[in-house]
Parts: structure tokens; C-alpha cells; sequence
């Protein structure tokens, strides 16, 4: 089993146009509405992998009723606690050349009552009914969210057993890593902002990721997009850089998240080194050809993983 835990989920909007031009107005042609946040395209993508996952997550108000429709929909087993706050909608516009912008709204703070209410339903199902299941904790913290609160929930985990993944960004992260993550996936962006320094080749991103374990993660991928990523698989282990090919993409949105949900998968199975992250990296792909962000077909992930040229370094 597999658990996503999402702080800051959301209802996003995709709208498609012709061009989008800033201070003007813009007519969409077509828009879709779908569950979001890193954590509920892990979810999604881990349910289509064949997986039985637990989306949970704070939500709020007729937003966050929206968003759990949606997601049972996907067949994806949901826990909530509701808040007093509204869930967030994000905006994605994606104009004819297939160029992307997102607004991304803030989102509701949980309480302190909301968020004890949400670590004690963690650690009472965590020893009980998920025992032993990977916990993913993914997406930023809602503004006002105490920047600790994913190592007490990581802390809440390991307590009960549970192995866990982790993709935030900031102080999240920072504070995220003292608490010893199984494994740890920023992007180019986000090593940068943690490390202070260039990520701009995949030689600086293997010393990011071996400084990231350095900072308390046991586990470390780097994600760079179109370039694919780079894997220190442990403290000790070798470091693994995988490339995807040149897709025509749909939407590039929570190819990351993807990737991570392959990389769940794969821990899940026990698997190691170049067949985790081949994987890894054709879900991440897959995500490209997939009509929404997080909902892959399998097929598409094993026709891509020929496709993938992996090599270790070290």
C-alpha cells in the first residue's frame, strides 16, 4: 500500500487557448477540472500503476468536497480532515504552442486542532489498517503551516514502522530532512534554493544529491525535467543518471510527481539500481502522453522503458 499525504491539495482548472497575452483578454476553447496538488498526481499515478493508495489531505470547504468526488472517481481510497479554511483552485492555461502558465493560489492553513486531528488519524491508521505502507509526503505547506509539521508526520511514521518518500520544497524541506526521509526527490529549482548553488549540469546535480544525504535524506533523485534526473541511491550506493526521450507532450504538469510515484512503485517491489529508475523515469514520461497530469496508462510506461538510456556513475 501506498500513502499520499497532501497539506495543500487542490482543484485545478486547465484552460486551453489559442495565445495568451498577459493584460489582455483571453478566451479559452476548452476547460477541464481535475483533483491536484504533487500529491494527489502521486496518488493518481500510483492507482493507475496498479496500486492500492490512500489519498489523504486537509480539506475544505464545497472546493474540497469537489476535489474528493474526483478522486473517488479514480478509485482511490480517501481519509480528509475538513477545514474550517476552503481548498485552493489553480489555474494552468496552455496556449497552442504548448506553452504553460499556472497560477497557483496559496491555499487555507489548517489549525492547530486541524492538524493534531490529521497526526493522530496518521499514527492511529499507520499501526493499524496501512501497517507497513510507504508514506509519500508531497507538495508545499499551506502559508502560516509550521515549517515542522512534515518531520512530525515523517516522525509519526517511522514511529509506526512505515518507510517514507518526500518532495517539498523550502523550509519544509529543510526542516524535512532533519527527520531522515527514506528518500528525497527536489527538482533543479528547489536543490537550488535548499543548497544555495547552481544546478545547471548533471555533474552539479550529483553533488546535489550527495549533499542532500549529507543534510539527513537517505535516498536522493534530482529531477531536471527534459534532461531526466539524477539518483544517489544511497549514502554509499552509486549514483544512476537516466534520460527520457524527445516526446510531443500534452502537458508536462506533475511529470515529477510521476516520477516519484514510479520510484514508490518500484521501493514497494524491492527493486534496485537501474530497473528502479528506468521505471521512475517512464513514468515520468508517460506523464507527457497522458491526456491529464498523474492519470498514465501502464502500457505507455512499458512501451518508454526501452527507451530510456540509463548509465551509473560510481
Amino acid at each position: 500500500m501506498i500513502v499520499c499525504f497532501s497539506a495543500n491539495p487542490a482543484l485545478d482548472r486547465r484552460l486551453r487557448v489559442s495565445q495568451f497575452v498577459l493584460g489582455e483578454v483571453n478566451r479559452a476553447h476548452s476547460s477541464e477540472i481535475l483533483p491536484g496538488g504533487k500529491a494527489a498526481h502521486v496518488a493518481m499515478a500510483a492507482r493507475a500503476l496498479g496500486e492500492r493508495t490512500v489519498w489523504v489531505a486537509f480539506l475544505g470547504g464545497t472546493i474540497g468536497e469537489q476535489c474528493a468526488t474526483e478522486m473517488r472517481k479514480l478509485d482511490l481510497e480517501l481519509v480528509s480532515v475538513r477545514t474550517r479554511a476552503s481548498t485552493r483552485v489553480n489555474l494552468e492555461v496552455i496556449d497552442k504552442s504548448g506553452q504553460i502558465t499556472e497560477l497557483l493560489e496559496p491555499g487555507g492553513t489548517p489549525d492547530a486542532e486541524e492538524r493534531e486531528a490529521m497526526l493522530r488519524i496518521c499514527q492511529k491508521q499507520l499501526r493499524g489498517e496501512w501497517k507497513n505502507a510507504l508514506v509519500v509526503i508531497s507538495g508545499s505547506l499551506p502559508a502560516g503551516t509550521p515549517a515542522n509539521f512534515y518531520s512530525s508526520l515523517i516522525a509519526t511514521a517511522r514511529s509506526a514502522g512505515s518507510k517514507v518518500f518526500l518532495d517539498t520544497s523550502g523550509d519544509a524541506l529543510q526542516a524535512g530532512l532533519e527527520a531522515n526521509p527514506d528518500f528525497v526527490k527536489p527538482n533543479r529549482k528547489e536543490a537550488e534554493t535548499l543548497l544555495g548553488r547552481s544546478v545547471s549540469s548533471l555533474s552539479e546535480a550529483q553533488d546535489a544529491a550527495a549533499l542532500i544525504i549529507a543534510r539527513g535524506a537517505r535516498s536522493v533523485a534530482v529531477t531536471l525535467g527534459a534532461e531526466g534526473l539524477v539518483w544517489k541511491e544511497s549514502r554509499e550506493g552509486p549514483t544512476w543518471i537516466a534520460n527520457p526521450p524527445r516526446l510531443s507532450a500534452v502537458s508536462t504538469v506533475g511529470c515529477g510527481d510521476v516520477t516519484l510515484a514510479g520510484f514508490a512503485y518500484a521501493f514497494e517491489r524491492g527493486w534496485q539500481g537501474e530497473k528502479t529508475v528506468r521505471f521512475a523515469t517512464a513514468c515520468g514520461a508517460a506523464n507527457c502522453l497522458a491526456k491529464l497530469e498523474g492519470q498514465i496508462a501502464l502500457p505507455d510506461v512499458e512501451a518508454l522503458l526501452p527507451q530510456i538510456i540509463v548509465r551509473q556513475q560510481g
